[in-house]
């Protein structure tokens, strides 16, 4: 019983997270338990794409047993 509390402790903490960087205009690429992959484009992402690497910035957060965030930058593969 105290896990499944601790879980849904940490999804609400993952839930409030995602939400208040929505509205800084990141979008959800995938969502797990306790892990998303989230990214925000440029604005002039259309054209950079094809003379720019890099106009998409994307962000893996996780929720820790202490339901503390973590977010870290993520680069493709070239």
């Amino acid at each position: 019983m105290a896990r499944a509390r601790l879980d849904d402790v940490r999804s609400r903490a993952l839930d409030a997270f995602l939400t208040k960087r929505e509205a800084e205009g990141y979008h959800v690429e995938t969502r797990m338990a306790m892990q998303a992959v989230i990214y925000r484009r440029h604005r002039l992402h259309f054209l950079l794409r094809w003379i720019a690497r890099g106009s998409t910035q994307r962000r893996l957060i996780s929720v820790d047993q202490g339901a503390q965030i973590t977010s870290v930058a993520v680069e493709l593969g070239k």
